[in-house]
């Protein structure tokens, strides 16, 4: 295998920028979301995971409309990606995101969503499932990290 892949998710926000990581295993795991007051400091703290995760590839949630074209939000997260990438030239995949946040709010009741929303915690695992989404979409794992089972490590009475 070459070069390590590494991908950040990534949920962007006015406020919160969920964040989520995946190595060349395609684990996407929720990181702590960037939550600072000021769109600069929160790409100043997107640099740093960058750089701690070796990030080679950022995936982003792009709000398409429900006719797959680009709207008014779709226009911000573009400007978003442009400030992003000027910081940090890598490339960008865009992940139709309309409905990760939703998916993610399911798995919390709606009391404890709206105390864990400050936190970045729902927009970091939004960023997850963008992230999945575009894993899911790259294919089958290279056969070198597939596990192939040991036929001599069988156990045959769980089978009677």
């Amino acid at each position: 295998m070459g070069e390590r892949e590494s991908w950040l998710g990534i949920d962007s926000g006015s406020k919160r920028i969920g964040l989520a990581h995946a190595d060349e295993v395609r684990v996407p795991v929720p990181l702590a979301a960037a939550v600072d007051g000021n769109e600069d400091s929160r790409l100043d703290y997107i640099e740093k995971v960058i750089r701690e995760k070796r990030g080679s590839e950022l995936v982003l949630g792009y709000p398409a409309r429900p006719d797959g074209s680009a709207g008014e939000m779709a226009k911000v997260v573009e400007g978003f990606r442009d400030r992003l990438v000027e910081r940090c030239p890598l490339p960008v995949h865009l992940i139709d995101e309309r409905m990760s946040s939703q998916d993610a709010g399911q798995h919390w009741n709606m009391k404890k969503a709206r105390r864990k929303r400050k936190t970045g915690q729902l927009d970091s695992a939004a960023a997850t499932l963008i992230l999945r989404e575009f894993l899911d979409s790259l294919g089958p794992l290279p056969s070198e990290l597939l596990l192939e089972p040991d036929p001599h490590n069988c156990d045959d009475s769980r089978n009677a």
